[in-house]
């Protein structure tokens, strides 16, 4: 993963924009890194297929974009004047283009809509996060509106950042990227580890989480030995770990109701590596209330040694 490239914040101009670029700047800031807003307009539709052009051909698609994204350049030059702040409008599909923004990028910031009842994200961030070559924070301004009722918020309020860890390169590649992320916001960091269950194995109804924190079990030692790792690399950093036999998403997204940060690792299948997101990072992408940060595996994590 590169540290030495910006980092990219995607604006749509809707009102969680606000959010996103409160939040992409913030980061920016605790890395010391040059910030780069981007604004994409779609106008593909000028062309059609028979290589004519309609009335509307020329015309400017978006009017309010340019002074749109000056003006926000403006304000985050103003607020935090030690960031170096560029902005750039790019015409095309949302998703290819900021794959190929994410080149360059060592982190790329895309908002969500609110989660609203049982509104979930649309597919925009999980095809950024699938296909990006950078890490991706999916930003959604949960903390706005009714708390979500199909979500149990944990016992303690205080703030956490929370990574999900299967003994996988991308989780491990995830989970020091999580203690890096908690070190900066000088929060504690809680590994989660969850054993899939079989929804409704005897059809008595749902299986409820299981606690397996005290289980003597061949996974469970192994994520132990993660958590002892990333203590002995991080002195100063309050290291949990939480062990429960549930479905991954579920228990992820439930955990991290109320956390700073939610982070999960991504891996690809064969020959499609960096294509497919996985079903639990898609899940998760769409269903938490708190903002997702999505970890590629590149190679460079190696094992964990204590």
């Amino acid at each position: 993963m590169r540290a030495d490239g910006p980092v990219v914040i995607a604006l749509s101009g809707s009102p969680g924009s606000a959010h996103t670029l409160e939040w992409g700047a913030a980061e920016a800031a605790r890395r010391s890194a040059r910030v780069r807003l981007v604004r994409t307009i779609d106008d593909a539709w000028q062309v059609t297929p028979w290589s004519w052009y309609p009335p509307e051909w020329g015309k400017d698609v978006d009017p309010d974009a340019a002074p749109y994204i000056a003006d926000q350049e403006a304000t985050l030059r103003k607020r935090l004047p030690r960031l170096a702040v560029e902005s750039r409008i790019i015409h095309g599909q949302t998703v290819p283009c900021l794959h190929e923004q994410s080149v360059e990028a060592q982190l790329l910031v895309v908002g969500a809509r609110p989660r609203t009842g049982r509104a979930r994200t649309g597919s925009t961030g999980v095809h950024v996060a699938a296909h990006a070559c950078c890490p991706v924070a999916v930003i959604r301004p949960w903390r706005t509106g009714e708390p979500d009722p199909d979500t149990t918020p944990p016992a303690s309020p205080d703030e956490v950042v929370v990574v999900g860890v299967d003994g996988s390169p991308a989780s491990i590649a995830a989970a020091r990227v999580a203690a890096r992320e908690a070190a900066m916001r000088s929060l504690p960091m809680t590994i989660v580890h969850v054993r899939p269950t079989i929804a409704d194995p005897y059809g008595y109804g749902p299986r409820p989480p299981v606690s397996t924190a005290g289980g003597d079990d061949p996974s469970h030692r192994a994520v132990a030995t993660i958590a002892d790792a990333l203590r002995a690399e991080n002195l100063l950093l309050d290291v949990r770990l939480v062990l429960t036999d549930d479905d991954p998403a579920d228990a992820l997204v439930r955990l991290a109701h109320r956390a700073a940060l939610l982070v999960v690792g991504s891996r690809g299948l064969g020959t499609f590596q960096g294509m497919l997101l996985g079903s639990v990072s898609s899940a998760v992408i769409r269903e938490s209330s708190c903002p997702v940060l999505v970890v590629h595996d590149d190679g460079s994590a190696g094992p964990m040694r204590t």
